[in-house]
């Protein structure tokens, strides 16, 4: 398959149908997990959900569409989140601020409690969360190839000369 096969989209209708079919997959988890977590069931079943249930709708997705027609759909929904390549002298300094943040912020929550059990608490810990997340796309993709050379053992450090 060339790259020119993965643009293709499909016939209108299967598109159609393999998107409510991945949509579905992931409706059909929430509700589940929020049925499961409300019942009287054990907990350990709610993993066994998250994690099976969201391949059942990529599965059937890919039934319809076939594996072309997936990869159109894929890219359209997820193809504007792909982040920057490369990115500017104080965009890097704002994203390695706000990544540093949500590391050292993360890492100190636990010691000070802040707000434990609490909704306050929980939306502090969320924002943190999204703090690094955002901070990741900030960054751009040459980060994550940084990150990545962290756990190959060969690679090498470059850095460039100073203008």
């Amino acid at each position: 398959m060339t790259n020119d096969d993965a643009v293709v989209p499909p016939p209108k209708a299967r598109l159609v149908a393999g998107g409510v079919v991945f949509v579905l997959g992931w409706i059909v988890t929430l509700a589940t997990v929020s049925l499961l977590t409300a019942s009287a069931l054990p907990t350990s079943i709610v993993p066994i959900a998250v994690f099976v249930l969201p391949k059942v709708g990529v599965l059937g997705a890919i039934a319809i569409l076939g594996k072309p027609g997936f990869a159109y759909l894929k890219k359209l929904v997820f193809g504007r989140l792909k982040p920057a390549a490369d990115v500017g002298p104080t965009r890097h300094r704002v994203g390695v601020v706000m990544f540093v943040a949500a590391m050292v912020l993360g890492f100190l929550e636990p010691y000070g409690s802040f707000l434990p059990d609490t909704p306050r608490g929980i939306r502090l810990v969320v924002a943190i969360d999204l703090l690094l997340i955002v901070s990741l796309f900030v960054l751009g993709g040459n980060f994550w190839d940084k990150i990545r050379a962290l756990f190959v053992r060969g690679a090498k450090v470059y850095f460039p000369a100073r203008v």
